[in-house]
């Protein structure tokens, strides 16, 4: 299992993906609030790897990643773009390829926008087994 948490200033995104990159859980917390966010979603005997994106506030979260999932490898992942990325995979996933409802998507976020924070986490952890994949091939 492989946890994923793209960091930022006040809030983090994070998501519990499995191997083969499918969503078992996600979210996002409030930073002071986020170690104990993820402590009560997975149990940290199963986690074999955090993926943390290279971003803001990254040495803090993986510090609190090493305490939480001691037995896991922590694995730093470049997030550029991870942002515009976490967009398209949302709405890939809420509208699919309808082009009224990805219309829909786009008119919704442009005006009452929502956070994906959590999507990017997903991106991230993506990335990383694209990465891993690709050293192994």
């Amino acid at each position: 299992m492989i946890v994923a948490i793209d960091p930022g200033t006040d809030k983090i995104g994070w998501a519990i993906v499995d191997g083969a990159g499918q969503a078992l859980a996600q979210g996002i917390t409030f930073l002071d609030r986020g170690a104990d966010r993820l402590a009560e979603s997975v149990d940290p005997s199963v986690v074999r790897t955090v993926v943390i994106g290279n971003g803001t506030n990254r040495v803090n979260i993986e510090a609190q990643a090493k305490r939480l999932f001691p037995s896991a490898e922590i694995v730093v992942v470049d997030e550029t773009a991870s942002t515009v990325a976490a967009w398209q995979l949302k709405r890939e996933e809420e509208a699919g390829r309808s082009l009224f409802r990805r219309f829909k998507f786009t008119l919704v976020q442009l005006f009452n926008p929502s956070p994906v924070d959590d999507y990017a986490a997903r991106v991230l952890a993506l990335r990383y087994l694209s990465q891993r994949s690709e050293g192994q091939a």
